[in-house]
């Protein structure tokens, strides 16, 4: 039985905004109309929850003052909540598919089912896992990403910690220190990297046209392709890559 627990009416395009500084942050599904909010811990009366409209809030009522008890927020929301959350210390933990999704730590994890529209990820130290989106930025200064599948466009930087993709549908810039990236199938048209040290290996699909302009002062090209068909070209694939010490690997898509 949780600590407190508070219920909200919403419409269909509800926003929740929540943060904690010391605890995790739980998402479930809930019917649609309802927003409930359900907290646990020693500091569970530090915390203001709100409602404006179809805009809930939950968050430490004292900004100013350092909250040592660690309290977690469990919310239940409808598939069509767009979410704003942010944690200093703490786990994000998304267990159904969103509208939108803004998420935000300090020290912890990242782990996010799906997001119909738009995932950002702001981590300084602890792993993001994103299994699906349509268009995902991930910023990390440390930490192992992992994501599934972006159907349209990824947005990366990381500093440290490396980088695994299953599959990305249209383009992909990416800026990195020394993170490797690996990712098993790049379906669009445009990949842009710039890195130190990290590697790209890039998995790209048969009937392709690449044209690569690749850049290194100590890193290697290693071509990985299979060789092709006879079949006519689907598309045409721009890589960029600009390196000071990173290999590029190209290799068959991954299926």
């Amino acid at each position: 039985m949780s600590d407190r627990i508070e219920t909200f009416d919403v419409g269909d395009h509800v926003r929740v905004f929540a943060s904690t500084r010391n605890g995790d942050i739980t998402v479930v599904g809930g019917p649609s109309g309802s927003v409930r909010v359900a907290l646990d811990g020693g500091g569970v009366a530090d915390y203001e929850i709100g409602q404006v409209g179809d805009v809930i809030s939950v968050e430490p009522r004292r900004k100013g003052r350092f909250i040592g008890s660690s309290t977690d927020i469990v919310l239940a929301v409808p598939s069509s909540a767009g979410l704003e959350l942010s944690c200093t210390s703490g786990e994000i933990l998304v267990q159904v598919p969103v509208a939108e999704l803004r998420a935000s730590v300090a020290s912890g994890d990242v782990r996010v089912d799906s997001v119909k529209t738009v995932c950002r990820v702001n981590s300084a130290s602890g792993d993001i896992r994103l299994n699906h989106a349509q268009d995902a930025e991930i910023n990390t200064a440390s930490g192992t990403v992992r994501l599934g599948r972006v159907d349209r466009t990824l947005r990366l930087n990381a500093a440290s910690g490396n980088v695994y993709i299953d599959s990305i549908g249209d383009s992909a810039t990416a800026k990195v220190a020394s993170s490797d990236i690996r990712i098993g199938s790049f379906e669009g048209s445009d990949i842009r990297v710039k890195t130190m040290s990290g590697d790209l290996h890039l998995g790209i699909p048969p009937r392709r046209t690449v044209e690569l302009d690749f850049s290194s002062l100590s890193g290697r090209l290693r071509n990985k392709l299979p060789v092709g068909d006879s079949g006519p070209s689907e598309k045409t694939l721009i890589i960029s890559v600009a390196a000071v010490s990173g290999d590029l690997t190209l290799s068959g898509a991954m299926s």
